[in-house]
């Protein structure tokens, strides 16, 4: 019986070349792949350490002989209500007799409900990563990236608007403001309430969650089957046997005329 003969290396390595993907094709990949995993539970969890670690809303004026003033709340001290730390500007200014203590104190955003809601969003967010099927854990990624901007947006308007109603409170029980001068109160409370970074980089990353793991979601599988089709074309062309065809041409006569 005929001993068979061992694939030599180059057998071996024509079989392995012919199962790789085209070089092209990890290069068009990379983009798909990175955005994935921007809209994967890694996304929430950078969305989490945004709102608990940066300052999502303010309050500040220029107090004169002070300096500039104010406090910064973050998502820590919305969800769990406590009052930020004073600066020394606003502490030097509260060992000032003539101060009232009503205008020295933070005011209170009472947002603790909201921003409850927005960390738990965020953390379904983070535990779809146990969702088994990729399109369903990016659809639901999507899902819930879009509820938490809304209650993220729904978190500020509120914040705002109860900062305001707070010091103005405090103007009228420190008696500082009569009835004359109230609407000057009103409009440098709306100059005195600012919006800070850790909110904004929050929407931005929550829509771009939201936007791609939507469309990867929905149009995946059309995105897979074109680049699968690119693929086949090129592959196509490169199978076609102009170098066989040439080769076995050199080896026969020319034809006659």
């Amino acid at each position: 019986m005929p001993e068979r003969r061992r694939p030599t290396c180059a057998a071996r390595l024509s079989a392995r070349s012919a199962n790789l993907p085209p070089p092209g094709c990890l290069a068009r990949g990379r983009p798909l792949k990175v955005l994935s995993r921007v809209a994967s539970p890694a996304g929430f969890v950078l969305v989490l350490l945004l709102f608990f670690l940066l300052p999502f809303v303010s309050v500040s004026c220029d107090v004169p002989g002070y300096g500039d003033a104010g406090v910064s709340y973050t998502g820590g001290h919305l969800v769990s209500g406590a009052k930020p730390e004073m600066p020394a500007e606003l502490r030097e200014l509260a060992r000032d007799p003539e101060t009232p203590v009503e205008l020295v104190e933070p005011p209170d955003p009472s947002v603790q409900v909201p921003a409850i809601v927005l960390a738990v969003l965020a953390a379904v967010g983070v535990l779809t990563l146990l969702v088994p099927q990729v399109k369903a854990r990016l659809l639901g990624g999507a899902v819930a990236a879009a509820a938490t901007l809304i209650v993220t947006v729904i978190t500020m308007a509120v914040a705002q608007s109860n900062i305001k109603s707070a010091m103005l409170d405090a103007v009228t029980r420190s008696g500082v403001a009569k009835d004359g001068n109230m609407q000057r109160f009103t409009d440098a409370a709306d100059k005195l309430t600012h919006t800070e970074v850790g909110f904004w980089l929050m929407v931005v990353l929550l829509a771009l969650i939201t936007v791609v793991s939507g469309t990867l979601g929905l149009l995946g599988d059309r995105l897979r089957a074109a680049r699968s089709q690119e693929s086949a074309g090129e592959d196509g062309l490169e199978g076609l046997p102009f170098e066989v065809s040439d080769a076995a041409g050199r080896g026969q006569p020319p034809p006659v005329a």
